[in-house]
């Protein structure tokens, strides 16, 4: 029976980088006119396969204290998104299933009951899944081949920067360009958890607490929070 799990299930097993209306009716075994019937489009399509990888994902627990909270599930998003290649590219284009806005409600009110204003709460959520979605498309675009040049953009790169630099061993711009060529080349989840602890130490710092630090200040206005009470 063709229904909308079932195409799901098709979508993931064909994968995302390589996702067609043929493929998919063909993994379905009917003709693409049946399919249509169900999903009028691409996006339709990527949108079932996404909201199952994210409805069966298993995910971490919110216990505990909401900075490992907030690392255990930017790590589970990063691994499932690494689980199935093409998807983090459909969902940083705006192809966004139900189920993350179900996820990420959940999440946040996990902050909240730790302290987190609302606001505050859906800031920290869309900074840290935005982290880590953009991170993972960064990978996958850095892996990517380039037909023309025989190799990774990921390697391509890496020789450009490899190309000696005009500046003296010892400056600062040298120093900088060599750091540019380890981040280059750095494992892919390494750098994405230091970049994760940087976003987690400005969210202790801004986010966190009584909730006085919950809305970001605007000019001319004395409170900067949502509880209205000045600075």
């Amino acid at each position: 029976m063709v229904d909308a799990e079932a195409i799901a299930t098709a979508v993931i097993a064909v994968g995302f980088h390589e996702l067609t209306f043929a493929a998919v009716a063909e993994k379905l075994g009917v003709g693409q006119a049946t399919l249509y019937r169900h999903a009028s489009n691409r996006d339709e399509l990527v949108r079932l396969g996404l909201d199952r990888v994210v409805r069966t994902a298993e995910w971490p627990d919110l216990e505990g204290e909401w900075r490992p909270l907030l690392e255990r599930w930017a790590v589970a998003a990063w691994r499932l998104w690494e689980q199935h290649p093409g998807a983090v590219i459909e969902l940083t284009r705006g192809v966004v299933p139900w189920s993350i806005v179900m996820l990420s409600d959940r999440v946040g009110t996990a902050l909240v009951e730790r302290g987190f204003t609302a606001r505050a709460a859906v800031l920290a959520v869309d900074l840290v899944f935005d982290l880590t979605a953009d991170s993972r498309r960064g990978v996958e675009i850095l892996d990517a081949p380039i037909a023309a040049q025989n190799g990774r953009v990921r390697e391509v790169l890496e020789k450009q920067w490899r190309t000696p630099s005009a500046e003296a061993p010892d400056s600062i711009a040298a120093q900088v360009h060599e750091e540019m060529i380890l981040a280059i080349t750095a494992g892919p989840f390494d750098w994405f958890q230091g970049k994760l602890r940087v976003v987690l130490v400005g969210i202790e710092h801004e986010l966190a607490g009584d909730g006085a630090r919950g809305r970001p200040h605007v000019d001319g206005d004395e409170t900067t929070g949502t509880t209205g009470v000045p600075r």
